[in-house]
């Protein structure tokens, strides 16, 4: 076994946090005070199995401070140690010797050793238990147990993203004591985890309270308690932290941002995102089964322009199928905005203009079902419409179904007999930063396209090469391979336009002065995990 991987808990501590070690730690040896965090989404379950803390993102973000994992992502998502004091992968990407830190104990006071983890990584292979983030854990074969401190995990195949998967926020590490107590159904509402912070009280979507668990085995958490507490509106979020009800909030609309910039106690925390933004296409229609039609609608678009007037600045339109700092991005392509090329190639297509303008094709009119959550993703309803206009200006009538936010995720992952939508606005966070992760989530074929997708796939996108390209980006044993490859995959995928690419935002969050510490990550997340408050 090569050692490829070796990070002490001194490196990883030194790149978690935004301010000096130094400035952090004195401010949390100050720190007693409670911090309130109005998120955009409610918090509704607490595991990682089970649909993986409910709902999205507001859950993963509590539970990033209620549970450790075996590695971490910095800031940059650059991975860290965290449980694990080092991690060795083997030659061969089939296994993973990892040495844990030694002392550590959940919140219930059982101990977090080799036999704790060996439970949990057999727990999330486990696809009754863990139904959700199939592909980061699908490849992992078990875990064995070497001594107190070291447990080597296995998987069946040359996997180079199992560091990734470790990280990932369902490598959250549970009691197993709290399993037993409370049963697969019951640990969601009664959470025990070995992180800086412990559940207090739960409220369902609603309100969570968390206080520092005393004993945890790292820095002291820099406040005595953190509330998460759910608000919807905007508005709501933006009033509440200039009052000083709250001291945290997430997803700030753009349009707002110059409004709390002018306020003394208020700073306003933004990072490129890991999440573009498009409309997949359902490939099953006939009509856009053609990939002429595909890129027409592309260039019937003014993205650029989508990025730079909507968003103020605070997005940019994308070159590849994935964001720009995600691990492997390759520059592919650009989005271009040219009406008449998109007539031309609608032309080719077979499509011609009726006396009112609108395109048809042996009779039927080329009319387009396009579905939007209201207020999932930045500015959802407004792009939608933006895009409805912009396709009719080429004589595609696209009809807007507007799906509230909670009840949208249903629409998209439906079989194919019960896809409603022609077109439907999706943004996938690679939240295990991997390019490869991203790329297979949405593009590789589904085993079945009759069925639901296997993971994103929802517009039920086939292409041989890509999954092939997508296999060595996952197994090769040389990185350059692995990137070549990934770089080939995007060709193919921007190529083929299986997506009306639109824009990759940023995340954009407030905090009030007193509170120091807090991060917005690249994949959504607002994190208060290192955060504190005199």
């Amino acid at each position: 076994m090569k050692r490829r991987h070796f990070l002490t808990g001194a490196a990883g501590a030194a790149l978690l946090s935004t301010l000096p070690v130094g400035s952090i730690r004195a401010f949390a040896q100050s720190a007693s005070g409670v911090i309130t965090y109005g998120q955009s989404t409610a918090v509704l379950t607490l595991d990682p199995a089970h649909g993986a803390f409910t709902g999205y993102p507001g859950g993963y973000e509590a539970a990033l401070l209620i549970f450790d994992r075996l590695l971490d992502f910095d800031d940059d998502m650059t991975i860290v140690p965290q449980l694990a004091k080092a991690f060795t992968m083997s030659d061969d990407l089939q296994s993973c010797e990892i040495k844990l830190r030694s002392g550590v104990t959940f919140h219930d006071g059982t101990p977090c050793d080799a036999a704790a983890i060996k439970f949990n990584i057999e727990r999330m292979m486990n696809k009754e238990i863990n139904t959700t983030n199939r592909p980061l854990w699908n490849p992992i074969s078990g875990a064995e147990v070497v001594d107190e401190t070291t447990v080597v995990i296995r998987t069946s195949a040359p996997f180079a993203q199992l560091p990734n998967t470790l990280a990932h926020g369902s490598g959250a590490i549970v009691s197993p004591a709290a399993i037993e107590k409370f049963g697969e159904d019951g640990f969601a509402q009664n959470p025990v985890g070995a992180g800086p912070y412990m559940v207090q009280a739960f409220n369902p979507g609603q309100e969570l309270t968390l206080t520092a668990f005393d004993s945890y085995w790292g820095e002291k958490p820099g406040a005595s308690g953190v509330v998460f507490k759910f608000i919807a509106e905007p508005a709501t979020r933006i009033n509440a932290i200039t009052t000083g009800a709250v001291d945290v909030i997430d997803s700030v609309p753009v349009q707002l941002v110059g409004q709390l910039e002018g306020s003394a106690d208020v700073e306003v925390v933004r990072k490129p995102g890991l999440r573009p933004i498009g409309l997949a296409m359902n490939l099953t229609r006939p009509a856009l089964a053609d990939v002429k039609v595909r890129q027409a609608l592309n260039l019937a678009v003014p993205v650029a322009t989508i990025a730079e007037k909507v968003f103020f600045g605070f997005a940019k339109a994308p070159d590849s199928p994935l964001a720009f700092d995600a691990i492997g991005h390759k520059s592919v392509g650009e989005t271009v905005f040219d009406q008449e090329q998109a007539k031309a190639l609608l032309a080719e297509a077979g499509y011609t203009a009726g006396s009112d303008g609108m395109l048809a094709k042996d009779g039927a009119k080329l009319t387009l079902s396009l579905f939007a959550p209201d207020g999932l993703f930045p500015g959802d309803v407004s792009v939608a419409e933006i895009v409805a206009a912009s396709l009719k200006q080429i004589g595609v009538d696209a009809q807007i179904t507007k799906v509230e936010k909670g009840a949208y995720w249903d629409h998209l992952r439906q079989d194919k007999a019960n896809l409603a939508w022609d077109m439907a606005m999706f943004g996938f966070n690679p939240s295990n930063a991997s390019g490869t992760y991203h790329l297979a989530s949405l593009f590789k074929s589904n085993a079945d396209d009759e069925g639901k997708p296997d993971v994103w796939n929802i517009g039920r996108y086939r292409n041989a090469a890509v999954d092939e390209l997508l296999n060595v980006a996952d197994s090769a044993p040389e990185e350059s391979a692995r990137l070549e490859a990934l770089g080939k995959a995007q060709e193919l995928v921007w190529a083929d336009a299986p997506y009306l690419w639109l824009q990759i935002n940023e995340n954009v969050s407030a905090v009030r002065n007193q509170v120091a510490g807090v991060t917005v990550m690249p994949i959504v997340f607002t994190n208060l995990r290192n955060a504190a408050k005199a």
